[in-house]
């Protein structure tokens, strides 16, 4: 079954982080005072949100993005990538004199993982009166990062008075992020935030009381081991995908792209953190947030012969 659109415009608008990555691999993570040769270098269109987006329309949804660019070449190129891959920017707006945000990470060869070094102009922050609640609840879904809580918070109010369905990329803890985990639908966390989020050191009942609070669905993400996820009284876990890993930048950002495909598709649970096991193990195999999204038809073809953990 291939996703499309209802009556919305979009499938999915997504408001949150873009960036320009900078990623540096290196033959193994340097030693303090070190000087090291990199073996390979790279620019990015990275960021949560931006790079979500993109895997979905690249994957045939109507995607819209809602943020703030930098002016100058880091705000253009992070630009030219949404608007290269055919997500909507018409309201993304620049910021002119401020620095696009960008990070430098650092990869370590040996094992794939990254290190990440960043900044990020206040100037580029959403502000809850900037929203725009038109925009936001264009969608059939709307997806938040809350790195900007307050704007995202109001968002996501928003989108559920008017019945349109939230899904949280829930990574750090803020002000604010109470206020959108409890009018989101689908919180789906690294594996850090729902024990810093309740307090819990328990893991299922981290995502218990994140239901508690209101979602319908709390899933927390386990790196190459999966995914574990409530949903409808039941605990699903889903084990992560044998994949030859070079780099693991934004596959957070396509699991939670992948899930929400799988949620316009109406897919049952099972195969939706399936498929976005799956398309996060394979991002894994190229450098950058963005260069391993793979086509759907490879990302089938590793639900059906892929080896798991």
């Amino acid at each position: 079954m291939t996703a499309g659109s209802d009556a919305h415009a979009f499938d999915v608008v997504g408001m949150g982080l873009n960036a320009v990555d900078h990623l540096c691999v290196l033959p193994r993570f340097p030693r303090y005072e070190e000087k090291l040769r990199m073996e390979e270098f790279k620019r990015s269109g990275g960021g949560q949100v931006a790079s979500a987006m993109v895997a979905c329309a690249r994957w045939g949804l109507k995607a819209k993005y809602i943020g703030k660019v930098g002016g100058g070449d880091l705000g253009a190129f992070s630009l030219a990538t949404l608007r290269g891959a055919g997500v909507d920017v018409a309201d993304v707006s620049v910021v002119e004199g401020a620095p696009n945000q960008f990070a430098f990470i650092l990869i370590d060869k040996t094992t794939g993982e990254r290190t990440i070094i960043w900044t990020r102009d206040d100037r580029l922050k959403m502000l809850p009166e900037e929203v725009p609640k038109a925009g936001v609840t264009a969608g059939r879904f709307l997806h938040l990062d809350g790195h900007d809580a307050p704007a995202a918070a109001l968002a996501a109010a928003e989108a559920r008075r008017l019945g349109v369905e939230v899904v949280m990329d829930a990574e750090t803890v803020k002000e604010g992020t109470a206020g959108i985990v409890a009018n989101a639908d689908y919180v789906v966390a690294s594996s850090e935030f729902p024990g810093r989020f309740t307090g819990r050191a328990d893991r299922l009942e981290a995502l218990r009381e994140i239901m508690e609070r209101g979602a319908a669905c709390a899933v927390s993400t386990l790196g190459r081991k999966g995914s574990v996820c409530l949903y409808r009284d039941r605990r699903i876990v889903t084990p992560g995908f044998k994949v030859d890993c070079v780099d693991t930048t934004g596959a957070g950002d396509v699991f939670h792209a992948a899930f929400i495909y799988g949620l316009v598709a109406e897919w049952d649970m099972e195969r939706i953190l399936e498929f976005a096991n799956a398309a996060a193990a394979l991002n894994c195999t190229e450098i950058g947030a963005r260069a391993g999204i793979k086509p759907l038809e490879e990302i089938f073809a590793l639900m059906e012969t892929g080896d798991r953990w």
